[in-house]
């Protein structure tokens, strides 16, 4: 990641790190969390990983905060421990994932035969920086062996699937691989997915970078995430939280995602709108998520939403709203669906 922070910003990061701006949170599977200068970030040596919270990141993928944090792990002696667990921790990940002795699946095809169902499939979904689309991972491994490898042509992969094609999952070269080999959950996926592509639509709409990541329009987000929740093994990385299952829901007034507080006086009426931390927009303006919740919108919470994001703040950083008192009605019912 640092050969492509430019040298300006990796400056302002050794400055941050030299003013004693980069706390560390914890280290946990593999990723590390830090605060520097009150932005949260995540960071990890696989770079798909790599995460901080503030809006220069998500426009370019990269920020003083994470050339901060980098600095700080390759030149503080504590930060140089860490790096150094990290990486021994990924080499020793990445040699358990492929090490696969000839002995050993010798052993294994003579004593355990392939059953009805051997593989089952895997997702992690992740918000890709500069589209705002969110994306999807899939992966395959042996039933109850928490080892996933991930595949890089979904596409590609459902044809094989279809065909009962040769296919290489890590060291194993399956002769055969179909439907029928997958367990209950990622079959019902697999459906879903071959039948996108039987209907004639676009198969770049939805297997985008190269069929890497999966990715569903508006009409297919709820129907498709559920099916990944199904699976034996699901995650949503969200900024610096992961998700294990989201709840879908229409957006309402409980769920408190803005707070409306009306000041009277003779002749009009003041309405401060304040928003809850962390609510982020998707699919243009039609869904809204937090905290693991999934809202969606009206066409009418739709255009709401839209004027309220662009009502300028003023010198506190508050959004406010002045009304005629003979408008109480139209402003109460308008307002109450969020």
């Amino acid at each position: 990641m640092a050969k492509l922070i430019p040298g300006k910003v990796r400056i302002e990061g050794v400055a941050l790190y030299e003013t004693g701006k980069v706390d560390i949170i914890k280290e946990k599977n593999n990723r590390l969390y830090a605060r520097v200068s009150e932005e949260e970030l995540r960071y990890s040596l696989e770079d798909d990983l790599v995460f901080c919270a503030c809006d220069f990141f998500q426009k370019r993928g990269y920020c003083v905060h994470l050339a901060a944090l980098e600095h700080f792990l390759k030149n503080d002696e504590r930060g140089q421990e860490i790096l150094q667990s990290l990486e021994e921790d990924h080499e020793e990940k990445e040699a358990v994932e492929t090490k696969v002795t000839l002995g050993g699946k010798f052993l294994e095809r003579i004593l355990s035969p392939k059953s009805e169902r051997t593989y089952e499939l895997s997702a992690v979904g992740q918000v890709e920086v500069g589209s705002n689309h969110i994306l999807w991972t899939l992966r395959i491994g042996q039933i109850n062996s928490q080892k996933y490898y991930v595949i890089r042509d979904i596409p590609l992969f459902l044809k094989v699937v279809e065909k009962r094609k040769p296919y290489m999952i890590g060291k194993i070269y399956e002769e055969s691989l179909s439907w029928e080999d997958f367990d209950g959950a990622s079959q019902g996926l697999l459906t879903f997915l071959r039948g996108l592509m039987e209907e004639g639509l676009t198969p770049d709409l939805f297997f985008q970078n190269q069929g890497r990541h999966l990715f569903f329009p508006l009409t297919f987000f709820e129907q498709g995430v559920n099916l990944l929740m199904a699976l034996p093994h699901f995650q949503f990385d969200h900024q610096v939280d992961s998700y294990q299952t989201l709840l879908f829901q229409d957006l309402h007034a409980d769920a408190n995602l803005f707070a409306f507080t009306v000041t009277e006086y003779s002749d009009y009426f003041e309405m401060e709108i304040s928003e809850s931390p962390r609510v982020n927009v998707f699919y243009q303006g039609a869904v809204l998520f937090h905290k693991g919740q999934v809202y969606f919108l009206t066409d009418q919470q739709m255009r709401l939403l839209k004027e309220i994001k662009a009502l300028p703040l003023d010198q506190h950083g508050k959004k406010y709203l002045q009304f005629d008192s003979s408008d109480r009605d139209k402003v109460g019912f308008l307002f109450n669906s969020f």
